[in-house]
C-alpha cells in the first residue's frame, strides 16, 4: 500500500515502501564457510564448494533447507542484499525498500526456555513494543533520499561523518551510526530507531544482483517472465 506523506517530508513521490526483516546475524555470514552441499545455477548437486564470493550458487546453497549450517545468518544478510536490489531494479518507479533490525526482543520466542531464562531477557533484552520501531520507522518514516538501507534500535560508539545528526532535519530519523560492533547491536542501550551502515561483503552489490537470479531461479519468476 502506498504511504500517505504529509507534504514537505520529501518522501511525496513514493509508490510504496518494502520493509525487509534483518538481524545482528548478517553481521556472521561469509562466502568463506564451507557448505555441507551445494546446488549450482545448473541445478546440479556438488560436493562443499568454497568461491569466497556470494555468487548466484552461494545462495542457491543457501536457500535449500539442509545444504548450509548457516541459513539463518544468510537470509539476514539477503534480507539487506535483496532491499538494495529492490531499490536499484524499482526506485524509478517509486518504491523504496529498507531492511530493519528489531533488535533482540524479550518475546513468546523464547517460550520453549526456562522461566529463569524468560526472567532474564526480561531485563537485558528490549520489549516488543519497541522491538517494533524500526519495522515502522522503516514503513512510515521519512527515510532520507540517499544510500541508506538498515535501520537497527541501539546507540552505537561512532557517528558517521559528514550525515546531518539533527533533530530539526526533514528526516525522522535523527541518528546515523558507522558499521557498529556486533556486540552493542544486540545489547547496546536503546535508542529507537537509527540509520546505521550495515556489514555488507565486498562484492555486496554484484552479491545483490546473484541473489535475485537466484530467486528467480527458486521461484521460476524468471522463466515464467520469458514465457508470457
Amino acid at each position: 500500500a502506498k504511504n500517505r506523506y504529509q507534504p514537505g517530508t520529501g518522501n511525496e513521490d513514493e509508490a510504496g515502501r518494502i520493509v525487509n526483516l534483518s538481524s545482528v546475524t548478517h553481521h556472521f555470514a561469509p562466502a568463506n564457510e564451507r557448505k555441507l552441499s551445494t546446488i549450482d545455477s545448473a541445478g546440479s548437486k556438488n560436493p562443499p564448494l568454497n568461491s569466497g564470493i556470494h555468487d548466484q550458487d552461494f545462495w542457491l546453497g543457501s536457500a535449500l533447507p539442509g545444504l548450509s549450517s548457516s541459513t539463518y545468518r544468510e537470509s539476514k544478510l539477503a534480507a539487506i542484499l535483496f532491499s538494495m536490489e529492490l531499490n536499484k531494479r524499482f526506485g524509478g518507479r517509486g518504491i523504496r525498500s529498507i531492511a530493519a533490525n528489531p533488535g533482540s526482543v524479550s518475546s513468546d520466542i523464547w517460550r520453549n526456555e526456562s522461566s529463569l531464562v524468560q526472567k532474564l531477557y526480561t531485563f537485558i533484552y528490549i520489549t516488543p513494543k519497541q522491538g517494533a520501531s524500526t519495522s515502522l520507522a522503516g514503513a512510515m518514516g521519512a527515510i532520507p533520499k540517499d544510500d541508506t538501507i538498515y535501520l537497527q534500535p541501539y546507540w552505537q560508539p561512532e557517528l558517521q561523518r559528514g550525515k546531518d545528526q539533527s533533530t530539526t532535519s526533514i528526516s525522522s530519523f535523527r541518528l546515523r551510526y558507522r558499521l557498529p560492533f556486533p556486540m552493542t547491536e544486540m545489547l547496546g542501550p536503546y535508542v529507537g530507531c537509527a540509520i546505521t551502515e550495515p556489514r555488507l561483503p565486498v562484492d555486496g552489490y554484484t552479491s545483490s544482483e546473484a541473489l535475485w537470479n537466484a530467486c528467480e531461479q527458486l521461484t521460476l519468476v524468471g522463466e515464467d517472465s520469458r514465457k508470457g
